[in-house]
């Protein structure tokens, strides 16, 4: 991966890491949570695009082996964290723990499946589907087929409920397929290739750009929350950091910036549960106690999974 779009990966996840860091005072950062998870899709899309796209046009392309590939990367961590769930809860087997076992929790609009067990997971149900559709979606790259996409997203847009916002425009992987697509369609714009004006302050600018879709999160539509009101600032943030030539990019390119960014699965998985056991035994410390721990606990649990199980098994595949 471009190493500038990997430590990006960090910098997303830490977003949705205070997405879930509500602790006395401190209120959950709700629009680092939605931003971060949009720009995981969009950049799964790019990425694939970028590693896959030369063999789908070509014609060498193996389904069942880029399939075995994502599951194998993705499963035993998801197995992982959801028998740890199960130690540490004494949870009970029932339907959505079978199906958050399976993957298929985002499929059912109940925030009792699709938030169950370790309830970032709903995360990865809905990036498999992705995975599965993305030879097929590679290949349906035109402007019809964009303003299928657009107009499919947005007559959803228009009739999903309030109160199902959550279900449908958040969790829903046939929904968020529309960031993933929007990934494909960037690498394309990418492999095309273009000059960046002034990449410097270029990347200073969306910086910026990104910080003011942050603060306007709260007074935006809830519809608009989960990825429409970031896509305007994180399609070209993609594109410009891709180039990796200003200097934001030269920081990310660092290499402690890059040991962070390969603990983004890790991190992203765990941190939930690992920050309710600390708020749980720790009700009491000061607030920047609290976040200095979790921060800690979550980075050193993470290093240990990359280190001792996730880089063995992937020698292994």
């Amino acid at each position: 991966m471009i190493e500038t779009l990997q430590s990006l990966r960090f910098v997303f996840v830490m977003m949705i890491f205070m997405s879930h860091f509500a602790y006395q005072d401190i209120q959950a950062f709700e629009a680092g949570g939605d931003c971060g998870v949009a720009f995981f899709f969009i950049l799964s899309g790019f990425v694939l695009s970028l590693r896959y796209g030369g063999q789908i046009r070509e014609g060498s392309f193996q389904y069942g082996r880029f399939l075995k590939r994502r599951f194998w990367k993705l499963y035993p961590l998801h197995l992982l964290c959801l028998v740890f769930f199960f130690v540490v809860s004494k949870a009970i087997l029932d339907w959505p723990v079978l199906l958050n076992a399976l993957l298929l929790q985002a499929w059912v609009p109940e925030p009792d499946y699709y938030f169950s067990c370790n309830s970032v997971s709903w995360f990865l149900s809905s990036l498999f589907f992705c995975y599965l559709l993305f030879p097929f979606a590679y290949r349906r790259v035109s402007k019809w087929w964009v303003f299928l996409v657009l107009v499919t997203y947005l007559t959803i847009l228009f009739l999903t409920p309030y109160d199902q916002v959550n279900a449908i425009l958040y969790v829903n992987p046939l929904v968020r397929f529309a960031d993933f697509y929007l990934g494909i369609l960037l690498c394309r714009l990418y492999e095309r290739g273009y000059d960046i004006p002034s990449p410097k302050w270029m990347e200073l600018l969306l910086v910026v750009l990104l910080i003011a879709a942050l603060v306007v999160y709260p007074s935006m539509d809830a519809k608009l929350r989960n990825a429409p009101l970031y896509w305007l600032v994180l399609v070209p943030l993609i594109l410009v950091f891709a180039k990796g030539q200003g200097f934001v990019s030269s920081w990310l390119q660092k290499k402690p910036m890059l040991l962070l960014a390969s603990l983004t699965m890790p991190l992203f998985m765990t941190h939930q549960m690992l920050i309710g056991i600390l708020f749980h035994r720790f009700p009491d410390i000061p607030v920047v106690v609290m976040l200095f721990l979790s921060v800690f606990t979550v980075l050193v649990v993470s290093w240990i999974i990359d280190r001792f199980i996730l880089r063995p098994l992937g020698r292994l595949i």
